[in-house]
Formats: C-alpha cells, structure tokens, sequence
C-alpha cells in the first residue's frame, strides 16, 4: 500500500480557492501541485525584501507563495490581463500583496527582487537578460513548464534549447534543472556575487 505524506498531498485554503477560481474561468495553464508546492518551500526562505511572480494567472501560484511569506516580505505579482488581475484581486485580499496589470518590467522599480518566480513564457525567453538584471545578488529564480529531454516531441529533438543554454550556462548563475513529475521540470537558478 502506497503511504500518503501530508507534504504531498496538503494544499493550503488560498490555493484552493485560487483554483476554483481558474476553473471557473476555463483557465489550464495554473502552476501544478508540484509547482506549487515547491514554490510555497523555496518563497518561505526569503526573509527580507520583495517576490515576484511574472504572470499572474489566476493567482494559484501567487497564493502559493502568499501561504508561506515571511511577515517582512513584499510581494507583487504582475499580468498583462486586466480580468485576471482584477479576479484574483477579489480572492486573495493578503496584506502583503500588490497585483498589477501590464507590463512585468514595468515593476522593475520595485526591485531588485529576492525571489522571482517566472510563469510567463516570454519572461524566460526572449526577455531573459532583463529577468536576471532585476533578480538581486544571492536571489533565486524558479521557472517552472519545462518538458525533460527525454519526453521532447520529434520536431525538438537534435535541436539547440536556447532557453535551457542560457538559463544553464549562464556564468553569473548556479542554476539547476529538477523533475516536478515524471513529465515536467523546473529551472532553479541562484545569481552569484561576481561574474566567474
């Protein structure tokens, strides 16, 4: 008989309520279990300073990270979709909170961050460089949504990942990849004091 542990299974009031949330909405894309619980873990280690989350959702990580803050950290989570901002604004009322819509580099002044969590795809893309200019010296970055090498599709297979070689190899972070599932991954990356 298979053992259930609580620290797989357990998912905090605010999470559920940001889930029903986005199903209400037909929204698929919310971070996993796997995800989240991860990010409630890692979030819980900062202890000073401001969180990111780029791409709100429906705020199932946003409340993730929220069932763990440390009583002096801020957090701001940032969308471009007026609606969606607007939705999770009405269920996760947290003190600590700030949801705004736009741009994500438009938070940047807000920065730097100690914690970022990077859910919107052109954040880890294209936007790459920006993404680790506001992450702060001895910060972390979580991107979650990656496939494992392993499960590529056809069409991928042979073919550089820029994303994984500039996240990977990238000289001013330590970074890893880890499973979430047997099918998905994430990219945890630390930024170092000094460029090596």
């Amino acid at each position: 008989m298979l053992t259930k542990y609580r620290s797989n299974t357990y998912i905090p009031e605010l999470v559920k309520a940001s889930k029903m949330l986005a199903q209400g909405h037909n929204f698929e894309y919310s971070c996993s279990d796997e995800a989240g619980r991860l990010l409630s873990v890692l979030a819980g280690q900062v202890t000073h300073g401001t969180i990111l989350e780029v791409g709100t959702g429906y705020g199932v990580g946003s409340a993730w990270i929220l069932s763990t803050i440390a009583p002096d950290v801020k957090f701001i989570s940032v969308d471009h979709a007026e609606e969606k901002i607007n939705a999770t604004a009405q269920v996760i009322r947290h003190q600590q909170a700030e949801f705004l819509v736009g741009d994500w580099k438009e938070a940047v002044a807000k920065g730097p961050f100690q914690f970022i969590f990077a859910d919107a795809a052109a954040a880890k893309t294209i936007e790459g460089v920006q993404l680790l200019e506001a992450l702060a010296v001895g910060g972390m970055l979580v991107m979650d949504d990656f496939t494992p090498e392993e499960h590529f599709p056809e069409e991928w297979r042979g073919k550089p990942d820029k994303v994984r070689d500039f996240w990977l190899n990238h000289k001013e972070l330590r970074a890893t990849e880890i499973y979430l599932t047997a099918t998905s991954s994430a990219i945890l990356a630390t930024k170092l004091k000094g460029k090596e």
